[in-house]
């Protein structure tokens, strides 16, 4: 049950069985930093993750950034792609913050495929349950 299948897609990201099913798991207490500066993340999955900034930015269509959480977990260097961006005529956003960012990860290592398989699995155990996405993936 608690065995990974990975398979690979065509832009080289190895995905979570979670993926397959669109859930997230809906975040508490977790940063993204990213080099515009943290933002909080929204939601979170072996495929990428949604985060809120309480200022407008301007992001390239890849990056690098980490996640941090409240228990000291630190995962670096991930390789990210934007897939959407809400915020720049305030109607579309209905949040404390001032524009959410939608990316998906690129090219995993094999590390940071278990330390988000870890992250996740600890927010699951929490209590935080797994919620539909919302068309973000």
């Amino acid at each position: 049950m608690n065995q990974i299948n990975y398979h690979q897609q065509a832009t080289q990201v190895l995905c979570f069985p979670e993926q397959q099913n669109s859930n997230r798991c809906q975040a508490q207490h977790l940063l993204a930093i990213t080099p515009k500066g943290t933002g909080q993340i929204i939601d979170i999955s072996g495929a990428g993750l949604s985060f809120g900034c309480l200022y407008h930015h301007y992001f390239q269509n890849e990056w690098i950034m980490d996640i941090l959480d409240a228990q000291g977990t630190h995962i670096k260097q991930l390789k990210v792609k934007k897939i959407w961006q809400r915020g720049e005529n305030h109607s579309d956003i209905s949040s404390e913050f001032e524009m959410e960012i939608g990316v998906e990860f690129l090219e995993l290592t094999q590390d940071q495929i278990h330390e988000l398989e870890t992250l996740t699995n600890n927010i699951k155990t929490s209590g935080v349950r797994y919620a539909p996405n919302p068309a973000h993936f």
